[in-house]
């Protein structure tokens, strides 16, 4: 029954994402009944914003869910080889006549890839995988337009926006990362970190202007409301007061209770408001920057003493600021900040007027803020989402890159001309931590010739980061080559161990590349057999020249708009694979579906105090 019943709920996820896979897919149309529409590609958006109600659908979303947290990456293809696999599967069970067989057969086959997904996965790929990824970009002298940073960020945005958008985020992207490291100035992982972790108050969002217009502006850009804006004269540093709370708020009283008191009362509190005011004053301060509407009280004194009111800014963003500029804290009532900035600017962007803060250098970072525009609000928020994915994407793989590099500068270098280095920090999951993010799954690294591994272990600290990255095989070619890879090796090794479910999953793992080329099936299996006979040489050492032009190594996945080469990385596709076989694990073990109308995430604690009111 949970064979039958998750591959009905799969199938039918499959039918509404298979139509958005690659840059040739299309877009998925959601209306409501109060007229409201979305127009989206992305396989997390899509999949959230599906009502269903099947207990299996939610599982199977609740595993989609904890996969893309950890990678922001393969949404779609997380859906399609589960289908796939679920489909093998049940192939596989016809075989046999009787129910019980069946049944016993499938939690075999369950327990078989839970044993996969933990024992033999980071093996397979670390030998059949990772050390002929770097050979894929040889072939035929191909090279990554624009360098392996913008193949990356190109792969990622093919799959998720129209070519358009990939075309215009794609380098303005590149640029927000190449300013904030400053180049060579900063570690990739810093870098990476910042801009993933801190994403939300670098970018401002600007509805009603073409994509066209998305930039990157040095500084923090705060969006608010300018109340009183004095310009500045000559050049020098500027220092903003930070404030959450109304200065004039602990002075107020209630309109019912102020009646009750007389003037004194009045001319005393307005005393010790300018009081507050002279010492604010004495700060030297050029700008107010507030989270919250100031009263007229306080506008009035920044007119008359050419101080900027800037109100309604984001609380997050104030924070961030105070914290980049190390700002100085008043111990005051409400509590003030002062924070020192290079310049202060009125930003103006569209019809709206932003502030332009200059941030001086934050641990060899550069403070830059991205700007994001979009014609509508839908179109908007797809590029904002899908940018933020991007650094997800980049914080995992440099993670899972410096992680096993690390480790292999531990291990001491093999004498053989091929250096393995396998990360063994597997994730032990139990039956019953099914659902637990694999969040400890990490990239293997294997060089296919000694020279990689002395390369691999450059500091990240230099502009050749991503180049190492490329050339220790820790990305691929998008559009196939690591199906492909992945096919092959567990062909080759499904004579060992449990054969049946790595037959099963070396077929189903092809179903993301064939549905890729649906529309063409000769070139798919065309493109297949080309590459089994490619890798077979690179196994027989042949030179690179007998590939021909290295066209073919390209997979016909290239960047929307740009026609350049794009890569994803191993370590996101061995997490979807992992993923995958963890959620058919936990599909495969249902024996029944009950429905009740109780709570179902309350704690055994709660439950048994409630049994014992209930006794008393």
């Amino acid at each position: 029954m949970s064979l039958q019943a998750s591959l009905s709920v799969a199938g039918a996820l499959e039918c509404v994402v298979q139509h958005c896979i690659g840059p040739d897919g299309g877009s998925v149309l959601f209306t409501k009944d109060t007229g409201e529409m979305l127009i989206t590609r992305h396989g997390q958006r899509i999949l959230t914003t599906l009502r269903l109600d099947h207990p299996i659908a939610r599982t199977v979303l609740e595993c989609v869910s904890a996969h893309d947290h950890v990678t922001a990456d393969g949404s779609k293809s997380f859906i399609l080889l589960l289908a796939a696999l679920l489909r093998e599967i049940r192939n596989s069970t016809d075989r046999c006549h009787q129910a019980s067989c069946n049944l016993a057969y499938t939690r075999k086959l369950a327990n078989q890839f839970l044993a996969i997904c933990c024992n033999e996965l980071d093996g397979v790929i670390a030998h059949g995988v990772v050390p002929y990824a770097s050979s894929l970009f040889e072939l035929g002298g191909c090279e990554l337009e624009g360098g392996v940073l913008s193949a990356l960020v190109g792969g990622y945005m093919a799959g998720r926006v129209n070519t358009c958008q990939a075309a215009v985020l794609t380098p303005v992207l590149c640029e927000l990362y190449n300013r904030v490291s400053n180049d060579a100035n900063s570690s990739a992982k810093e870098s990476v970190l910042f801009l993933h972790s801190n994403f939300s108050s670098l970018c401002t969002d600007v509805p009603g202007l073409p994509s066209s217009k998305s930039h990157v502006v040095e500084g923090l850009v705060l969006a608010g409301k300018w109340s009183v804006l004095t310009e500045t004269e000559g050049e020098g540093p500027v220092k903003a007061l930070v404030v959450c709370e109304n200065l004039a708020a602990s002075f107020k009283g209630d309109d019912s209770v102020t009646i009750y008191f007389q003037k004194d009362w009045m001319l005393r509190s307005e005393s010790l408001m300018q009081q507050r005011l002279a010492k604010i004053l004495q700060l030297q301060v050029n700008v107010l920057l507030s989270s919250v509407k100031q009263s007229d009280l306080v506008l009035e004194w920044a007119r008359l003493n050419s101080i900027s009111v800037l109100e309604c800014c984001d609380s997050a963003q104030l924070d961030l600021l105070c914290e980049l500029t190390a700002a100085e804290v008043i111990p005051q009532q409400p509590l003030l900040r002062v924070a020192t900035l290079t310049h202060c600017s009125c930003l103006q962007i569209g019809g709206c007027k932003y502030a332009n803060l200059g941030i001086p250098p934050y641990k060899s970072l550069h403070m830059h803020s991205l700007v994001l525009c979009a014609p509508t609000p839908g179109a908007l928020e797809q590029s904002v989402s899908v940018s933020r994915g991007v650094f997800a994407m980049l914080q995992h793989l440099t993670q899972s890159f410096l992680r096993t590099r690390e480790q292999s500068n531990e291990t001491p270098s093999s004498s053989d001309s091929h250096v393995h280095q396998i990360d063994r920090d597997k994730v032990a999951q139990t039956h019953e931590s099914q659902n637990e993010k694999l969040c400890g799954s990490s990239l293997l690294y294997e060089g296919a010739h000694s020279s990689i591994s002395d390369q691999s272990r450059e500091s990240p600290l230099n502009a050749n980061f991503w180049d190492g990255i490329l050339k220790a095989g820790a990305v691929v070619p998008v559009g196939g080559a690591f199906e492909f890879l992945l096919h092959h090796s567990l062909s080759q090794n499904s004579n060992h161990g449990d054969s049946e479910s790595k037959i099963l999953l070396a077929k189903a793992i092809l179903s993301v590349p064939r549905l890729l080329n649906s529309h063409k099936p000769r070139y798919f299996l065309q493109q297949h057999a080309q590459f089994l006979r490619h890798l077979q040489l690179l196994k027989q050492g042949r030179l690179m020249n007998e590939f021909g032009s290295g066209s073919e190594s390209q997979f016909g996945f290239r960047s929307a708009g740009s026609g350049s080469l794009c890569v994803e990385p191993v370590c996101s596709k061995q997490h979807l694979v992992a993923s995958v076989l963890q959620c058919v694990n936990r599909l495969l073990c249902v024996g029944t579906i009950l429905h009740t109308t109780t709570s179902l995430h309350k704690s055994l604690t709660s439950f048994s105090k409630e049994s014992e009111e209930e006794m008393t």
